[in-house]
C-alpha cells in the first residue's frame, strides 16, 4: 500500500508533457498501474527521457494553437514532360537528316516504295519491252511511227450512164491500195514511268488500182485508236482523203490496141475504218466517190461520168509480207479476170 502512494505522489509532482505544436499529435497512453504490484519493489522514478521538451513558445505565454500561421502545405512538384520521340526507324532514336541531291529525280525507288505504302498505292506494272522494227510498224510504245500499208479488198463499183435512164452501171471488182502513213501521238497515258500512246493522228497518202487500169491517187488523214497496250492489242483505225482520178486504159479507135493514158478528173473523196491487231492487220470496210467531169465546154473524150465504189477487205502493214502478198494478188487478178 505504501508503495502504491509513492508511485502516485511521484506522478504528481512531475511537471505535464506539453505537446509540440503539429497538425496531428499521437495520443499518449497513459500509464496504468499495475495489476498485481509488488510491495517490495521501488517506487519507478522518472527519467530525462521520458519528460518531454518544454515548448518555447511556452515562455512567451502564447498558445500555439491560435496562431495565424497555418503549417505549409507540401506543393507538388510537376512531373517532367515526356521528350518527343524522334520520327526515326533506329533504335538509338536518332535522327538522320537526308541528303540533298543535286539535281533531279528527287526520289528514288525507296522513296516511292515508301509512299505507295503509306497510301496504300499498288506497285505499278513493270514497263514493256520496246517496239520492235524502230516502230516502223504501229506500237502503242512508239510516239512516232512512219509505216506502209496495203490494202486487198473486194469493191462493189457503179458508175453512171446513160443520164436519159435511171440507175447505173454495177460491176463486181476487185481494189488494191498502197499508202504511207505517218502517225503523231495526239493522246498519251501514263503508267509508273512507262507512257503509252492512246491516239494517233497524221498524214497519208498513195496511190489505190482496180479494175481496167483504173488509178487514182489519194492525201488525206489517217488516225487509230489503241483499246489496250500490248503489242497485239487491238485497235481501231480510220483514215479519210481528197481522191482524184490518174489514168485508165482505154482502147484505141483505129488499132483496137488497149494501152493506158494519163486522164484529167476532178477530185473525190475516199473513207474508211477498220478494227485491227496490233499496227499488222485491220479489216476495213469503206467506200469512194468520184465527181462528173461533164461541162459543156469539155471535149466529149475528156468527159467522165459520176462513179464510184464500196469496198471491204484487210489492210496491213507490208514488213511481215501478208499484205502485200495479198494486195499484189488482187492488183493482178482484177486486171486480168474483171471486164466491165
Amino acid at each position: 500500500m505504501s508503495a502504491t502512494l509513492a508511485w502516485l505522489a511521484a506522478a504528481a509532482l512531475a511537471p505535464a508533457p506539453v505537446s509540440a505544436p503539429t497538425d496531428a499529435a499521437a495520443p499518449t497512453a497513459a500509464p496504468t498501474a499495475p495489476a498485481d504490484p509488488d510491495p517490495d519493489a521501488a517506487a519507478p522514478v522518472a527519467t530525462p527521457e521520458d519528460v518531454a521538451p518544454a515548448d518555447p513558445s511556452a515562455d512567451d505565454g502564447t498558445d500555439p494553437s491560435t496562431t495565424d500561421e497555418a503549417p505549409a502545405e507540401a506543393t507538388p512538384e510537376p512531373e517532367p514532360e515526356p521528350e518527343p520521340t524522334p520520327d526515326s526507324d533506329e533504335p538509338d532514336g536518332t535522327l538522320h537528316a537526308a541528303v540533298e541531291r543535286a539535281g533531279p529525280p528527287y526520289y528514288d525507288e525507296s522513296d516511292m516504295a515508301a509512299l505507295r505504302q503509306r497510301y496504300e498505292v499498288p506497285d505499278p506494272a513493270p514497263p514493256r519491252e520496246p517496239a520492235r522494227w524502230r516502230c516502223l510498224i504501229a506500237d502503242p510504245t512508239c510516239k512516232i511511227n512512219v509505216e506502209v500499208n496495203a490494202t486487198a479488198a473486194y469493191a462493189l463499183r457503179f458508175q453512171q450512164g446513160d443520164v436519159r435512164m435511171t440507175g447505173a452501171n454495177r460491176w463486181n471488182s476487185g481494189r488494191a491500195q498502197y499508202d504511207v502513213w505517218a502517225n503523231f501521238a495526239t493522246l498519251v497515258e501514263q503508267e509508273g514511268t512507262a507512257k503509252y500512246t492512246k491516239m494517233t493522228l497524221g498524214p497519208k497518202g498513195g496511190v489505190i488500182f482496180s479494175d481496167n487500169g483504173d488509178m487514182w491517187g489519194n492525201l488525206g488523214m489517217a488516225g487509230r485508236y489503241w483499246l489496250g497496250r500490248g503489242r497485239f492489242a487491238p485497235a481501231i483505225e480510220f483514215s479519210s482523203a481528197l481522191a482524184f482520178k490518174l489514168g485508165t486504159r482505154e482502147r484505141d479507135i483505129i488499132t483496137g490496141e488497149e494501152s493506158f493514158q494519163m486522164q484529167r478528173g476532178p477530185v473525190g473523196f475516199t473513207a474508211d475504218v477498220g478494227v485491227g491487231i496490233g499496227g499488222f492487220g485491220a479489216v476495213v470496210l469503206g467506200g469512194q466517190y468520184d465527181s462528173p467531169l461533164a461541162r459543156e465546154d469539155v471535149p466529149e473524150r475528156f468527159r467522165t461520168s459520176a462513179a464510184g465504189m464500196f469496198f471491204v477487205g484487210f489492210r496491213g502493214n507490208i514488213l511481215w509480207g501478208g499484205p502485200a502478198a495479198a494486195a499484189i494478188l488482187t492488183h493482178g487478178l482484177t486486171q486480168r479476170l474483171v471486164e466491165r
